[in-house]
């Protein structure tokens, strides 16, 4: 199957785009983000639902906070470590 010449231009733009090292850190920021949101919809929103009804303690809303607060929480750290490197590892002496 061949791919249009519109298509295959749109590709080499955008991957040139993507190599450009001055957009690194807001990349990473959106990767972060992505990520983030992926694991909390996928992994972490169900096993609150699932708690939810095993213990009957909470509300149901907090299945909306896992899948909401993670990717935050992700494009946060992501930040963070770009705006001030070297100064989020943790450990003695920190």
């Amino acid at each position: 199957m061949a791919v249009p010449p519109q298509l295959r231009a749109l590709l080499l733009a955008v991957n040139a785009l993507l190599r450009k090292r001055r957009y690194h850190a807001a990349l990473a920021m959106l990767k972060g983000f992505r990520n983030g949101a992926v694991y909390g919809v996928k992994i972490r929103a169900p096993h609150a639902l699932v708690m939810t009804f095993l213990f009957r303690s909470g509300r149901s809303t907090c299945t909306c906070c896992h899948g909401s607060c993670l990717p935050c929480a992700a494009w946060a750290w992501r930040r963070a470590t770009f705006l001030n490197p070297g100064k989020t590892e943790v450990g003695p002496g920190n």
